[in-house]
C-alpha cells in the first residue's frame, strides 16, 4: 500500500496550487482481489467533465508523488461535491487534515472493506476568507 504520509503530502501540495479538496480518501473495495486502493477525490475547482477532472488529478499526482506512486492505486475516482455520498461523508465523518479509518461499510454503492479519509470538509470560499489589512507604502506628495 502507498504510504499515507506520501498521499497526505500530495494532497497538501495540490491544495496549495489549486485549492482545498472537499474529499480526499482511499477506499479498498471488498470485490477487488489484489487489495489495491481507490483514491476518491472531490474539489470545487475540478472540472465537471469527469474525464478531464480525472486527467487533471492524475497529472497533479504525478508531479507530487511520481508515476510509480500511481501504480499502487487501483483507480482514481473524481466525485462531484453534490454527490449524496460526499454530502453524507461530510456530515457524518468530517476530517480537516488527518486519518479517519473506517471498515466494512457501503459507500458510493460499493462494499468498502477499509477506508482512510484524509479530508472531508468543504473548502472555505475564497470570497468568505477574511481579508487582512495590508500596510500602504508611505510616499511623499509631489509639489506642483
Amino acid at each position: 500500500m502507498i504510504a499515507t504520509s506520501v498521499l497526505r503530502r500530495a494532497m497538501r501540495e495540490i491544495a496549495a496550487k489549486r485549492g482545498d479538496f472537499t474529499l480526499f480518501a482511499l477506499f479498498r473495495r471488498a470485490d477487488v482481489p489484489f487489495g489495491n486502493w481507490d483514491l476518491v477525490v472531490s474539489a470545487p475547482w475540478l472540472e465537471r467533465d469527469t474525464l478531464k477532472a480525472t486527467r487533471e488529478v492524475v497529472d497533479l499526482l504525478v508531479e507530487t508523488i511520481g508515476r510509480n506512486g500511481l501504480t499502487e492505486l487501483a483507480r482514481i475516482e473524481v466525485i462531484h461535491d453534490d454527490n449524496p455520498t460526499v454530502k453524507f461523508i461530510l456530515a457524518k465523518l468530517p476530517v480537516d487534515d488527518g486519518e479517519l479509518r473506517i471498515q466494512n461499510t457501503d459507500l458510493f454503492g460499493l462494499d468498502i472493506e477499509e477506508g482512510i479519509i484524509f479530508r472531508a470538509k468543504r473548502p472555505e470560499s475564497r470570497r468568505n476568507r477574511r481579508k487582512t489589512l495590508q500596510p500602504t507604502a508611505a510616499g511623499s506628495r509631489g509639489r506642483g
